[in-house]
């Protein structure tokens, strides 16, 4: 995963610690990612949102499972109504323990879904540097604003052996000349046009 953010460009992550993300603390020693700690979640995701507002760049926000995720959601619709792009990284209940009553054990996803573009979890360790990647690519792609990836503990302890894809976002469509006439004529002979 910090493979994944340092090709992105991505030089700090806003954090609060907590149990199931040390590992990714771990993982930034000796790197090029720093960690900017916070003293309460929200705080986190508010500096990610004016890292991303100030720079057009996503802005990063690492947070512990359940409460943890909690207390960043509502920093999130701040984001949101800004059109900031901000990937909200949350720790989260080894995939084993769902439904179990595991520490810390919360649907994420659907706590966030409301104040994000688009929310999912993470759950084939083999594909953390493609879904990082890919919610990067939808936090500045189109109409910006936050992403939120629920990261299991068991998820980013594997060893996963991947190619880490780039995640700048992807150039806007183009649409040629032709093309771009072919549409209004499409469009001027409509009976009941759009």
């Amino acid at each position: 995963m910090v493979d994944a953010l340092a090709v992105a460009g991505v030089d700090r992550v806003f954090t609060l610690s907590g149990n199931q993300i040390l590992s990714v603390f771990d993982a930034t020693i000796g790197r090029d990612v720093a960690l900017v700690h916070t003293r309460h979640e929200a705080a986190a995701v508010h500096m990610a949102d004016a890292w991303g507002r100030l720079t057009e760049q996503p802005g990063v926000a690492l947070v512990t499972a359940g409460p943890g995720h909690l207390n960043a959601i509502s920093a999130l619709y701040g984001a949101r109504m800004a059109e900031s792009p901000v990937l909200l990284l949350s720790g989260a209940s080894p995939r084993g323990q769902r439904g179990r009553g595991a520490f810390q054990e919360l649907d994420q996803v659907a706590a966030a879904r409301p104040v994000v573009k688009a929310a999912w979890s993470v759950d084939d360790p083999a594909r953390v540097g493609h879904d990082v990647a890919r919610a990067l690519a939808l936090a500045v792609g189109g109409r910006p604003g936050p992403v939120h990836l629920s990261l299991p503990g068991d998820v980013l302890e594997a060893v996963a052996s991947e190619t880490t894809p780039s995640a700048r976002a992807a150039p806007p469509a183009a649409v040629n000349e032709s093309d771009a006439l072919a549409i209004v004529a499409l469009l001027a002979e409509a009976r009941r046009p759009l």
